[in-house]
């Protein structure tokens, strides 16, 4: 596969800085989404009844963003995200504004504790990228990436960057059928990033642009350890709603409750965008 795109990240979002940025504890919010401003766009969708546990909210720019995870009554996990308030998209694209992330740098946004026990995310890395990244004409545009990382925040900001000693560690891929067989990764430095790993992209990745959105996977020393929904600046702002498929690995190195979809909304009620993943199914780790 050709070099899909190389992404220059600095991380400045230190599990240190849980505190500084937490504007709230922990929510629990016992409702029923169907009457709920902030319902979920699955829970629209059906009848079900669900309990929201919200994570602390973190400053993004002018506004907060924050993640929630919704269960049904068993504790079965709906849907697991972010919510983005509205005044999160202002000024972005201001050179100099002094509420503007800086480039690349990634924002740690917290899990609730429920969403931890019932899916196997950890905590959510939020990336904003005012002039896209390599390659050009794919996705050199302003877009945010949206990392559910499934190691810890410590261990991701382990990962090294990359260099010959390091190689070996970025092209030490999960055995076949442990990612997608429709995804793929060129080797060596191309889409190797420190404090995140190797990004793998559809293979199908043409046929989808001009870019709006995509679903990237991220692997490091043999692991699967991220799903990131990757989305433009420009379609959050237009208010498009999206709900979408992506493909599948056949085998999890561990059991757990794994998302089938990924989805984009905007709540017209309180103006917040959100960008989350649902269809949740129980894969059983191969022995």
């Amino acid at each position: 596969m050709e070099n899909l795109y190389r992404i220059p990240k600095k991380i400045i979002a230190l599990g240190l800085l849980f505190f500084f940025f937490s504007c709230s504890q922990d929510e629990a919010v016992n409702s029923d989404l169907q009457t709920n401003e902030s319902q979920s766009f699955t829970a629209k969708m059906s009848d079900a009844k669900l309990n929201v546990f919200k994570g602390p909210e973190v400053a993004l720019g002018y506004g907060k963003v924050r993640s929630w995870v919704s269960l049904n009554k068993d504790g079965f996990p709906s849907e697991i995200g972010i919510e983005i308030t509205p005044e999160a998209f202002k000024n972005l694209t201001v050179e100099g504004d002094k509420k503007t992330p800086p480039e690349g740098s990634t924002i740690i946004v917290p899990l609730h504790l429920k969403a931890k026990q019932a899916t196997p995310f950890d905590h959510i890395g939020l990336n904003w990228n005012p002039h896209g990244h390599e390659p050009a004409h794919v996705f050199d545009v302003p877009h945010f990436d949206i990392h559910f990382y499934m190691i810890s925040v410590e261990e991701q900001m382990a990962i090294p960057a990359w260099s010959p000693e390091t190689d070996a560690w970025f092209n030490n891929y999960p055995p076949p059928g442990y990612l997608p067989a429709d995804y793929g990764t060129p080797p060596g430095p191309a889409t190797a990033e420190p404090e995140m790993g190797k990004h793998w992209a559809p293979n199908n990745l043409p046929s989808l642009l001009p870019f709006t959105k995509v679903l990237i996977y991220g692997t490091f020393n043999g692991k699967f350890i991220f799903v990131e929904p990757m989305v433009t600046l420009a379609y959050f702002v237009s208010n498009k709603n999206s709900y979408t498929p992506y493909s599948q690995p056949d085998f999890f190195a561990n059991s757990g409750n794994y998302p089938t979809k990924y989805n984009i909304f905007h709540d017209p009620t309180t103006g917040n965008t959100y960008v989350t993943l649902s269809d949740f199914v129980w894969r059983t780790k191969k022995m």
